[in-house]
């Protein structure tokens, strides 16, 4: 049986315990016949020798393989978003609802993708439009106070109309998939990943009236930063973070593409939930 997928790029997360995972990765891809290509942090753990970097390695391979966390999978999703291909992530921790598969079950997940034998996920992006760039995100978009103590005051705004301007730590405005991220943490709500909407969330809000919405994809949001004298923070999916001075806006809305996820054909939307949140079956 011929794989589907000709060259597949490996991309992990520095730690001891991925350097096995990542050896047998490589060994089993080369059975299925599938040319292997290593980030250069994959390759330096194992003393082999690769100058492709992260943000290099989607445009090169047909498939991007992950051993890693949800933050190693947030580095690679806009760049696979962008060169049309999947990502497969193999989960080290615990947590992991994005890196869904089981490094336990390697040989077995990698063979189910290379033959064709997967079902792959399809999640929507924000678009996000903040000084005359673009950013996308598979999660969320945040203005914060960082690690400031002072409050950030921002302006809210849905399809040009007034929200509320309140004071608070911040906002998240977060995809279905990103619902179980910070948004979570923050006490908004779990959206499935099926649901066509954006979650907006504030983060300790001053007024205990203004609770988190759900709002339809079709909307674009806009948040401007009210604040004086103190500085908040622009970050796109906890990867990259700009400064946002008074007056400095961005807004959102549903990017034209969709990421690829690879998912466990075993584990539905609910029991990943319960699995990962320790809910009572």
């Amino acid at each position: 049986m011929q794989s589907i997928y000709k060259k597949a790029g490996i991309v992990v997360k520095p730690h001891s315990e991925v350097v096995s995972y990542l050896e047998s990765a490589i060994k089993i891809l080369k059975r299925f016949n599938v040319e292997v290509v290593l980030e250069k942090i994959a390759a330096d753990l194992i003393g082999m020798s690769s100058d492709v970097s992260r943000d290099e390695i989607a445009a090169r391979v047909d498939i991007i393989i992950l051993i890693g966390g949800d933050g190693t999978l947030l580095s690679v999703a806009t760049r696979a978003v962008e060169a049309h291909i999947p990502v497969g992530g193999f989960n080290l921790g615990t947590l992991g609802f994005l890196t869904e598969l089981s490094k336990d079950l390697l040989e077995e997940k990698l063979s189910e993708i290379f033959y064709g034998r997967a079902f792959i996920s399809e999640r929507k992006l924000l678009e996000i439009n903040f000084k005359g760039e673009k950013w996308i995100a598979l999660n969320d978009v945040v203005a914060n106070r960082g690690n400031i103590s002072r409050v950030s005051k921002l302006l809210l705004e849905i399809d040009r109309e007034r929200v509320v301007e309140f004071s608070g730590d911040g906002l998240i405005i977060a995809t279905p998939t990103g619902s179980t991220a910070y948004s979570l943490a923050s006490g908004g709500p779990i959206v499935s990943p099926r649901v066509n909407g954006f979650i907006v969330t504030p983060i300790c809000p001053h007024s205990l009236t203004f609770r988190p919405l759900v709002v339809p994809d079709t909307s674009r949001i806009r948040v401007t930063s009210m604040s004086e004298n103190n500085r908040v923070f622009f970050t796109v999916d906890g990867q990259k973070v700009l400064p946002m001075d008074t007056g400095d806006t961005f807004d959102v809305g549903l990017y034209d593409k969709k990421l690829k996820m690879i998912a466990a054909k075993e584990m539905n939307y609910f029991r990943l939930l319960n699995e990962k949140l320790n809910w009572g079956i």
